[in-house]
């Protein structure tokens, strides 16, 4: 459990940013699945998602939306993550990951 709440303060707290470590991905545990199936944007201005880490900004998610991580990079720094776009389809890209929270229904 130690160690899962050690990966979890990396992925919330994020570390020194690096675009080349978004080739890389970690999928989440699978223990960290279990725990946290959705996350929140925690910052008060919202988050930019990113095409690639830092590239190029896709679209703005709002403070308090909910998103899903597929991945990390390997810093921990940039989150993979899904989101419900507004036209009914399923968005995705890169967001820095201290701006996220585990969302518990």
């Amino acid at each position: 459990m130690s160690k899962f709440i050690l990966q979890l303060g990396l992925f919330v707290i994020g570390v020194s940013s690096s675009f080349a470590a978004i080739e890389t991905i970690q999928t989440p545990s699978v223990q960290a699945q279990k725990v946290c199936q959705s996350y929140r944007v925690t910052r008060p201005n919202g988050l930019y998602v990113y095409i690639q880490g830092g590239k190029r900004i896709v679209t703005t998610l709002p403070y308090n939306y909910i998103v899903t991580v597929t991945g990390l990079s390997k810093d921990a720094y940039w989150a993979k993550i899904e989101y419900p776009r507004r036209d009914g389809q399923i968005g995705s890209g890169w967001v820095a990951a201290r701006h996220l929270k585990c969302f518990q229904q």
